[in-house]
């Protein structure tokens, strides 16, 4: 059942006085000999028939389109809610009352019947006649990062027969979603950011060479090592040929995200600073796909599975890009912490290159033996410190043991 109907008590109430007059207009008519009683008696049978009959059929063929779609925003976009009713029936539903929530990642300013900080409430008047069709839209603006869907929708009308109020309950889920991405925050001193480090991106200034990848040969010079000389080239040519092999380097970012704090129990806690780190890490997803770098991120914000922290495999592109912004709108704004440490160490254990690491968020005392040790095999760490006028890049150093909380 698409609609469940409720009546109000008043309906059942009406029946049993109608049915309790029956009966007395029946006895009266039998008892004094007066047929123009049964003749009412009829009418309040036809009646209760048609009243029935109503009950029965109401809602039974209203549709509400229901489209899978998700509609992705930034904070101060404009766009809609719509909802497009089919009234199959010929039984009409007029002043009636379309009632829904959402949650407060978007708002609006007209028919809000009641807010707090987790819903908005909607109350928009409606009326479909029989056999027919009408659409409504709602403009709404994105207002926060995160995600918002209509729900709870039911339509309240007065009952065409006795005038009580009739409650359909919409049973299906709705499937629209309005995606809102985090803002993005600028993070200054991103020109410290270094690619020098061996890795699997080709590129034409590199100290680092893949052995695997062959570009081609050249006239071979005495400062050229010995080994490489190719043979078969040298004897096409009848003079030394070297071996010129791909420039490659790593350019990949991993932003590895702590939305905890720690207190004195080393029980990690829920950082009030979430949205700006959230913000700060879009921008520099932002910065990395401007650039063509893939990147990865971590979050440790806890989620069911064999990974129990959020995560972003690597990727690049516009793409990777919608992707990354929309695992951040989704991290809920109440999300358990794991602590940051257990994240870092299974981070850790799936290092297969050297990488650049972007740490934003606190660093607490456990994870700075741990981000030391790193030190060794990855050059390039750097932390985004938040100070009161933005957000600064600070290459990490193994003496930086201030950082810990």
């Amino acid at each position: 059942m698409i609609w469940q109907k409720e009546f109000g008590q008043a309906n059942r109430t009406n029946t049993d006085y109608i049915l309790a007059a029956i009966v007395v207009l029946v006895a009266i008519g039998f008892f004094f000999k007066k047929p123009i009683l049964f003749l009412i008696v009829g009418l309040f049978a036809a009646y209760l028939l048609l009243n029935k009959l109503y009950d029965k059929k109401i809602g039974g063929k209203l549709e509400l389109k229901n489209h899978r779609q998700v509609l992705r925003m930034f904070p101060g976009d404009h766009a809609e809610i719509q909802f497009e009713l089919q009234n199959r029936s010929i039984f009409p539903i007029i002043n009636g009352e379309l009632q829904f929530q959402t949650d407060q990642a978007i708002k609006a300013t007209n028919y809000v019947e009641s807010a707090n900080k987790h819903w908005n409430q909607f109350h928009m008047p409606l009326s479909v006649i029989g056999k027919g069709k009408v659409t409504i839209t709602l403009p709404i603006r994105a207002e926060k990062r995160g995600t918002s869907r209509v729900k709870n929708i039911q339509y309240l009308f007065p009952h065409l027969l006795n005038f009580d109020n009739v409650t359909l309950k919409y049973n299906p889920f709705f499937y629209t979603e309005y995606v809102v991405y985090p803002k993005l925050l600028p993070v200054k001193g991103l020109e410290s950011l270094s690619y020098v480090t061996p890795g699997s991106q080709r590129t034409n200034f590199s100290p680092y060479e893949d052995l695997q990848s062959l570009r081609g040969t050249r006239t071979y010079s005495y400062q050229d090592p010995f080994h490489r000389i190719n043979w078969k080239a040298s004897a096409k040519t009848q003079e030394l040929q070297t071996n010129v092999y791909e420039r490659v380097v790593d350019m990949s970012y991993l932003f590895l995200v702590n939305i905890g704090v720690t207190h004195g129990l080393n029980i990690a806690q829920l950082t009030r600073n979430l949205e700006d780190l959230l913000s700060h890490t879009a921008y520099l997803c932002e910065y990395a796909t401007k650039q063509g770098v893939s990147f990865e991120i971590a979050i440790n914000a806890r989620k069911p599975g064999k990974t129990p922290y959020v995560f972003l495999p690597e990727g690049e592109g516009k793409t990777h890009y919608v992707h990354a912004l929309e695992l951040l709108a989704r991290v809920h704004p109440q999300a358990m912490v794991i602590p940051f440490e257990q994240m870092l160490y299974r981070v850790g254990q799936k290092f297969n290159k050297p990488k650049t690491i972007i740490v934003l968020g606190e660093i607490p005392a456990g994870a700075v033996q741990m981000m030391d040790n790193w030190k060794y095999k990855q050059k390039n760490i750097f932390h985004v410190e938040t100070v009161a006028d933005g957000a600064y890049m600070k290459r990490w150093e193994k003496s930086e043991l201030d950082h810990a909380k």
